[in-house]
């Protein structure tokens, strides 16, 4: 796709935001739910799994449009920085492991269905997947706005 034929980096930013803040609200809701299932007697390991799977959809959109939003920063420039090259490499890397981390979290969730042990390793590894998250979205965020200090790309 040619710079000319993708949405305005203006558009793309704002999109990207409303994106982050909806699936900061996905996990948050994910949360809750993990939370209040790891109370009852009887796991849900294959509603989890449709839940982490979903989650994983919407990481690979949200990723996605990362990529084309730190593609078009770079053809925006009138050249390209060492800066904004180690932001999509970082980006990158973030990106394939926080995906895989969770794609091996489903597998390992499929394959227990009812084992309480494999129920509490998988909580906490969604935990630490959740903060992976986080930390990628609050350092990505910043780097746009470095990378971007125009004042329509500011956060409000």
């Amino acid at each position: 796709m040619k710079a000319k034929d993708s949405p305005p980096i203006d558009s793309l930013y704002q999109h990207w935001q409303e994106e982050h803040r909806a699936l900061n609200q996905s996990v948050a809701e994910l949360s809750k739910w993990i939370a209040l299932q790891s109370q009852q007697r009887d796991l849900q390991f294959i509603e989890t799994v449709c839940k982490l799977n979903e989650l994983n959809r919407q990481l690979q959109e949200h990723f996605s449009r990362e990529e084309l939003l730190a593609k078009q920063v770079l053809e925006s420039q009138c050249h390209a920085s060492p800066e904004a090259e180690a932001v999509c490499r970082q980006n990158d890397r973030d990106h394939h492991h926080i995906s895989s981390r969770l794609r091996h979290l489903i597998d390992r969730m499929q394959e227990a269905s009812t084992e309480q042990d494999a129920w509490k390793s998988g909580v906490y590894e969604l935990g630490l997947i959740i903060d992976l998250v986080e930390q990628h979205e609050e350092q990505e965020s910043d780097s746009v706005c470095c990378l971007l200090p125009r004042p329509s790309l500011l956060p409000k």
